[in-house]
């Protein structure tokens, strides 16, 4: 069974390099349940259908991982402002690439044990702020794994520092009024407690753009988009990015 699963992996490889070299799409969603559908159509026993189809579901799964740790070989990093879909658009891309998300907010929450409205009511945003720079430090030793970062992660360089040395930055963008349609009626985020305004938003977007800018490798648009939609082009972007890397490391 290991020298068979062994095999499979290069003929995975075999296939990614042709996909590659003719520019076909590497991650199919609609090709996996044609597969599915196959192998439920030749089973012979239909009392073991769930269990193999798990066990298919398994193996495309460590597929799709074994691909994108060959062609996104590094850390995906999601910076943005609040209610930008980092979170969202990180389960998204887990699911599409599979792959490990890290969310730096859960991660904190789960640390210190509290929300992080709490932190910032009892502890202030000084002490939020080094608990994240902690956080990032570690994570920033990563590796192969989707992080999706809170929304002042960039006020800090040390913060990029850390995230670029194993990972490529993703800047989501959305409008001020974007970003107020998706948090009005959102009462968890102390930085906006009492000032769920379109002007205050549009305020903090302005002071902290350039840092967002600054950070990033690629810039993702989000507004008028879905969340499949935007995990593709994200993906498109990479493989673009990887594709031009190679290029002038062989000239």
């Amino acid at each position: 069974m290991v020298e068979t699963f062994e095999e499979r992996m290069k003929v995975v490889l075999k296939i990614l390099a042709y996909k590659k070299k003719h520019g076909l799409p590497i991650f199919h969603d609609q090709r996996e349940e044609q597969v599915l559908q196959k192998v439920a159509h030749h089973l012979q026993n239909k009392d073991f259908a769930d269990e193999i189809q798990t066990l298919y579901r398994e193996i495309m799964g460590i597929s799709r991982k074994l691909q994108s740790k060959h062609l996104l070989p590094f850390n995906i990093v999601l910076i943005g402002f609040m209610g930008s879909g980092k979170s969202t658009i990180g389960r998204i891309l887990s699911q599409q690439l599979a792959i490990e998300l890290l969310d730096t907010d859960q991660l904190i929450e789960k640390k210190i044990n509290m929300t992080i409205k709490d932190i910032f009511e009892k502890h202030g945003e000084g002490y939020f702020r080094q608990v994240e720079r902690n956080m990032i430090k570690a994570l920033g030793q990563e590796e192969h794994k989707i992080i999706a970062c809170g929304g002042g992660v960039v006020l800090n360089k040390e913060n990029i520092r850390d995230l670029k040395n194993k990972g490529k930055i993703i800047l989501l963008e959305a409008s001020a009024e974007t970003i107020y349609h998706r948090l009005q009626e959102d009462t968890t985020r102390p930085l906006l407690e009492g000032h769920m305004t379109k002007s205050h938003i549009t305020s903090m977007l302005q002071d902290r753009n350039l840092y967002y800018q600054e950070a990033a490798d690629i810039v993702i648009h989000t507004d008028g988009k879905d969340t499949k939609e935007i995990g593709e082009e994200i993906i498109f972007k990479l493989l673009s990015l990887c594709s031009s890397l190679d290029i002038r490391e062989r000239g």
